[in-house]
């Protein structure tokens, strides 16, 4: 059927078939998720390994913000580093370190309670290194992101606390 047949004031046309379907908008769209920490991690209490966000398309992470829910003051012996790392569908056993935040120095690492840090940005910096090429922030559909949490020394309390991510679709 060439569209759907419309008439006004005893004209007739025809209105052309949509070229897109709502599948395609869909895959236009960017996708995002929230990982959140409902509860604070005790000094010496650490977070496993946890899902964030599974792609559902080729795409490319673009955004990743930490927002605490208590202000995070970070110290050189003892301190949090907060993980996302990407596990390939291909390959799930194997995960990709791609963003590292170690609260451990004062002042550079200090966010402030509801106040987020673009993990990305910060990725730059010495800091915040990151582990991963370029082409490891790219994802096929079915990889999954995940977050963990260590500690190193005796530790630094996990606030209460929201990571975003944002994947963007890619061809």
């Amino acid at each position: 059927m060439p569209g759907k047949a419309l008439s006004v004031m005893g004209l007739t046309s025809v209105l052309p078939t949509p070229t897109t379907n709502e599948q395609e908008i869909y895959n236009w769209t960017k996708q995002v998720s929230t990982w959140n920490n409902d509860t604070a991690a005790a000094t010496t209490t650490a977070i496993t390994e946890q899902v964030a966000i599974v792609a559902r398309q080729k795409s490319r992470l673009t955004a990743a913000r930490f927002a605490p829910g208590a202000a995070v003051t970070g110290t050189a012996a003892n301190f949090f580093t907060l993980l996302v790392a990407k596990r390939p569908a291909s390959a799930p056993a194997t995960p990709v370190n791609l963003i590292t935040f170690a609260a451990d120095t004062a002042t550079t690492d200090d966010v402030a309670a509801f106040a987020a840090r673009d993990l990305l940005a910060a990725a730059t910096l010495a800091t915040y290194v990151p582990t991963a090429t370029a082409a490891d922030f790219d994802l096929e559909e079915g990889d999954v992101l995940t977050i963990a949490v260590t500690k190193t020394g005796s530790g630094m309390t996990f606030p209460i606390a929201a990571v975003s991510l944002s994947l963007e679709p890619r061809t």
